[in-house]
């Protein structure tokens, strides 16, 4: 097997004999995807660093990589002994590439690439950079030819047809009026999910995103797909041809565009479209313009609608059980058999595909992190201390999940409940929000930041992303972003549109926190207002909560949404397990004796806050009343009037049985009072 050193030898070899002083090796596919398969995987191949980002620029001499923060451990363990030198991207004194190309590159001289992975975005950004200096760009040299002789090949799995309730004939039209409307002549889909929604297909080209390797070129009559006939059954060839698609080999598209006419308008997004594709429709009009299908892919049908109500379901079944395993035996894992085993409580469910991203388990200080993912070199062990982050999801056959929750392992401390609290009062403050149609994600981003920004503090993270249905689980272009970003479109939200709503506070080196559901815009009882319908179901955690901070409409929304989870899940759960997500339900918030809001029977969990009233009022010492082994927490309050005033958390553990009840009314004259009244509000 080849050393790192003597791969990137031979490819100075290739380099001298094409002419070029440099090479650019990115991470990427012939489309922009955000995960890539294994045939393009060069860059990894050719530098021995397999995280999923990072660039590789080699010289005559030297050779370096860039990647961010994520991946500086990995990196320097990886590159050691490879004569690469790792450029710390976003650190001071870091250049850029394009920056670092300018000073390094000769006079004249000539810098390769492959043009199929390079985004048209890049290639701009090096050539102005560049231009200076009259460099030579070289998009047509393929850095793993003649190198990476075991080279996989192209995906081709088989691709198999998806019913959003939109059928393909009619989404052709749709885009067809897009095209009339801009006097377009063609539409150029470089996007995989942009031609997979529209031809209702999926398959299984990419890592986490089911989606097939192809272009999809649309006339005002005729559509040609280049794709991989190999990955397409007979019967969707058929129907392909019956709705006025025909299939032509996928590396066809170059040649299909440089032969059309002189002038010839054409809607291609520059986003997606490569750099090679860029060369080819430099003889007609481009109109570089947002995918009318991504636009239109933002908006769920009805049928797509059910289908991540459906999906939910699933997840939340599989989400209780990995929490339950969280909660009882956390030291039974470690990040990595963690994620492992929530990938098997997915799988297990009926519609299940693939995991829609790879999931982040990340263990105390690691969840400062915002996008950790667990390595071999990272990875530790659990502990029943401290606070976990999972951010992950699922691909179904039905749709798509993305659900974010920090699970408390054992004790923690005072600010990482307060902390984890402020960040569940902005998640809950954006999903109860009704607003005007015509208001944009940027409108309301506030809404989720706005407890963090009371006290001074802030998340440097978009609070909110798109979600496509059985496509990218990062699907543009509805978001919730305070920030208005040059050259990303900033649509309304309409009903259909799905978004993830995940604010999250992040302490370096101490602890992190994210919580996150997925909302579905639909319309509000009022005329010409929108809501948010949530569809995902899985319990927050209370013991990483400190609910006296959360207000009265904030704890009324989260009783009703534990209450929801529970009467939807529990018929699909084990005794235990239901029995773990009705415990985790219980939230009360009690005033003297009376229950002002319960949000289970109210029998089963009044009963606790009334005994521990009771022991309130006979002991001024909390801390010594051995109440605290059954489940309930109220540190800091000496009487039963600053207990009172304090929201109760219970579990059932605390639910006294016979015994605990006499031995309490034997002890405490007040709490045989308080007893029969329960009986009688029951």
């Amino acid at each position: 097997m080849q050393t790192v050193s003597q791969r990137l030898a031979l490819l100075r070899q290739r380099m001298a004999l094409r002419g070029l002083d440099a090479c650019v090796v990115v991470t990427g596919d012939f489309h922009g995807s955000e995960y890539v398969g294994d045939h393009f995987k060069t860059r990894a191949y050719l530098s021995g660093f397999t995280g999923s980002a990072g660039t590789l620029l080699v010289l005559a001499e030297e050779a370096y990589l860039w990647t961010d923060g994520r991946y500086f451990l990995q990196a320097e363990r990886q590159l050691t002994g490879s004569g690469i030198e790792l450029m710390r991207a976003g650190q001071p004194g870091v250049p850029t590439l394009s920056a670092f190309l300018a000073e390094r590159l000769p006079e004249g001289g000539a810098l390769g690439f492959d043009g199929r992975t390079v985004s048209t975005k890049l290639y701009r950004t090096l050539e102005k950079a560049l231009a200076g200096k009259r460099v030579r760009m070289d998009g047509g040299f393929d850095p793993a030819e003649g190198v990476w002789s075991d080279r996989p090949p192209l995906s081709a799995a088989p691709v198999w047809a998806f019913d959003s309730g939109v059928t393909r004939r009619e989404k052709l039209a749709l885009l067809r009026q897009d095209m009339a409307a801009r006097d377009a002549s063609y539409l150029l889909l470089t996007d995989l999910t942009d031609a997979a929604w529209t031809l209702e297909l999926r398959g299984g080209d990419v890592a986490c995103t089911p989606v097939f390797l192809g272009f999809l070129l649309l006339g005002r009559e005729e559509a040609v797909l280049c794709a991989q006939a190999e990955s397409f059954p007979e019967d969707i060839r058929r129907q392909l041809a019956a709705d006025g698609v025909a299939l032509r080999p996928y590396g066809d598209i170059y040649a299909l565009l440089e032969t059309l006419p002189a002038g010839t308008r054409v809607m291609a997004d520059s986003a997606t479209a490569n750099a090679r594709i860029a060369g080819c429709l430099a003889h007609t009009e481009w109109l570089d313009a947002d995918s009318p299908a991504s636009r239109r892919k933002a908006v769920k049908s009805a049928g797509e609608q059910e289908g991540f109500r459906r999906a939910h379901v699933q997840d939340g079944a599989a989400m209780c059980r990995f929490l339950y395993h969280m909660k009882t035996h956390p030291e039974d894992y470690t990040e990595l058999s963690a994620a492992a085993l929530l990938h098997r409580c997915r799988a297990a469910q009926p519609e299940f595909r693939e995991d829609s991203f790879p999931a982040i388990v990340a263990y105390g200080a690691h969840g400062a992190v915002v996008h950790y993912e667990p390595t071999e070199e990272t990875d530790v062990p659990l502990r029943r201390h401290g606070l976990l982050l999972v951010d992950s999801g699922g691909h179904y056959r039905c749709g798509t999940t993305d659900v974010t929750r920090t699970v408390a392992l054992g004790e923690v401390t005072a600010q990482e409940r307060r902390m984890s609290t402020l960040v569940l009062r902005g998640h809950i403050r954006l999903a109860m929000a009704r607003f005007l149609r015509g208001v944009m994600g940027e409108n309301l981003d506030a809404l989720a930041r706005m407890p963090l920004w009371e006290q001074g503090l802030d998340y440097d993270h978009g609070t909110g992303h798109g979600v496509g249905c059985v496509l990218s689980v990062h699907e543009s272009p509805p978001s919730f972003r305070w920030r208005f970003v040059e050259g990303i479109p900033h649509p309304a939200l309409e009903e259909g549109m799905l978004l993830s709503d995940e604010p999250g506070y992040y302490e370096a080196n101490a602890f992190g926190i994210r919580h996150e559901n997925l909302l579905l815009v639909q319309p509000a009882e009022q005329e010409r207002f929108l809501r948010f319908e949530t569809l995902t179901l899985a319990p927050f955690d209370r013991d990483a909560l400190d609910v006296s901070l959360l207000t009265a409409e904030e704890r009324t929304w989260l009783n009703d949404y534990h209450r929801r989870v529970y009467e939807t899940l529990s018929p699909l759960l084990e005794p235990e397990v239901a029995a773990a997500v009705r415990a985790a339900a219980g939230v009360l918030r009690a005033r003297g004796a009376v229950v002002e809001e319960c949000s289970l029977p109210l029998l089963d969990y009044a009963v606790p806050a009334y005994y521990i009233l009771a022991c309130a009022e006979a002991s001024s010492n909390l801390a010594r009343f051995d109440g605290v082994k059954y489940g309930w927490r109220a540190e800091g309050c000496g009487s039963l009037e600053e207990l009172a005033a304090r929201t109760v958390q219970v579990t059932d553990t605390a639910f006294p049985d016979a015994e605990i009840v006499r031995r309490y009314e034997e002890r405490y004259p007040v709490f045989r009072a308080l007893y029969p009244a329960l009986r009688t509000l029951t």
